[in-house]
């Protein structure tokens, strides 16, 4: 069982989860102090020599360096290798790296969200919550050196602070134009940056246990202020319009009406008539219940990826996963010290297996955890979900 932030409401309190989606969230930046443990569990400077020391996971674009704006090339840190199916790949160099350190640069890990439970498990929850995408990257800088210039993320971005000190600047300039399918890949120019950037509206100085969260297009920029500063971000990729339309071109292709040639140029008013049409029908298939849920089963599949792979080997049995709803009272799910107890256990997380909810209260009964369960699914309160 995971010993980590497992509630989305408990991520961001003492804000409510009402505030932040009415007032805060794609809106403004919001900065909260926490108690210096409250991510203890989720990572460390241990956590990260032991992913560090597996090799084999890591190449030049999961592994990164940065210094004062740009990343390194690959050939800076890393060897020509080949993987296990004679693939090339660029392997970092641990001697290098170190060096790199040394002289300031910022240790980057890149897509790390489910390489520990811990990170997996408050992925979950932003998954579920935003039914979402998500993307973790570590950070370990080193003080008075900045990995990258001023910037915004193509993404909202949630910044757990683990370790050390580091100084945030956030400014009043939005990038708030399109970018496209991809735009947690989207970039500007350091100099383009610069200029639209705006005026710092707030600097604050992160400590363990502080969160901060970023709206996507909000310029930011960071220079650790101790020794050594470890921070993550969780980036949120939701679906976008664009994408739905991506998802639409698939059936459009099949569409006898999109499949006939085009009227001459030399006739504006019959390509425009065929225009005409061919917009009439799209629109009848974006309205289409056909099209919505194709959309929204691509978003609960984000959302959901990975719920079902759960293990608790030598247990070979099926293993259930269950969302958790929390806007209604749990009062009715159960009778009994133990039943209530394993009620008020299932509502402090977003998500639970049955193996889990076993596990904590052994002293039920497997006809027990079964009662519990359907009862709660009878009172709307959790879903199945993998």
């Amino acid at each position: 069982m995971v010993d980590t932030v497992r509630r989305f409401s408990d991520l961001i309190a003492p804000i409510s989860v009402k505030d932040f989606s009415n007032t805060i969230a794609a809106k403004s930046h919001f900065y909260i102090q926490g108690p210096d443990d409250k991510f203890s569990n989720v990572a460390s400077w241990e956590m990260i020599n032991r992913l560090l020391e597996r090799t084999a996971l890591w190449d030049s674009r999961l592994l990164t360096l940065a210094k004062d704006g740009p990343t390194f090339d690959a050939e800076q840190y890393c060897r020509a290798d080949t993987d296990v199916d004679g693939h090339a790949v660029m392997r970092p160099v641990p001697s290098l790296i170190r060096e790199h350190l040394k002289d300031g640069a910022t240790l980057v890990l890149n897509h790390t969200d489910t390489l520990t439970p811990e990170l997996a498990a408050v992925s979950a929850c932003l998954r579920l919550r935003f039914g979402a995408q998500i993307k973790c990257n570590i950070y370990c800088s080193w003080q008075e050196n900045q990995g990258f210039a001023t910037h915004f993320d193509g993404r909202d971005v949630f910044v757990l602070h683990i370790a050390g000190k580091k100084s945030w600047n956030l400014y009043d300039g939005f990038y708030e134009l399109p970018m496209g399918d991809s735009p947690y890949i989207f970039r500007l120019g350091n100099e383009e940056n610069e200029s639209l950037k705006g005026n710092c509206i707030e600097h604050v100085e992160m400590t363990p246990g502080d969160l901060l969260y970023i709206p996507r297009g909000q310029y930011h920029d960071a220079i650790a202020s101790s020794e050594a500063s470890l921070h993550l971000t969780f980036g949120v990729v939701p679906m976008l319009g664009i994408n739905a339309m991506n998802m639409i071109q698939a059936s459009v292709v099949n569409e006898p009406l999109f499949n006939e040639p085009l009227p001459h140029f030399d006739d504006p008013k019959a390509l425009q008539a065929h225009i005409d049409r061919l917009v009439d029908r799209l629109s009848q298939m974006l309205a289409s219940s056909e099209a919505s849920l194709k959309v929204r089963a691509s978003q609960e599949s984000v959302a959901m990826q990975d719920f079902s792979a759960v293990y608790d080997l030598p247990h070979a049995g099926n293993i259930s996963t269950f969302r958790v709803f929390h806007d209604q009272s749990i009062e009715h799910a159960a009778t009994g010290f133990d039943l209530v107890a394993a009620s008020e256990w299932v509502a402090e997380r977003d998500y639970f297996t049955d193996r889990e909810l076993a596990v904590a209260f052994p002293r039920l009964k497997p006809a027990d955890i079964v009662r519990t369960i359907e009862e709660l699914i009878t009172g709307n309160r959790i879903i199945q979900i993998g």
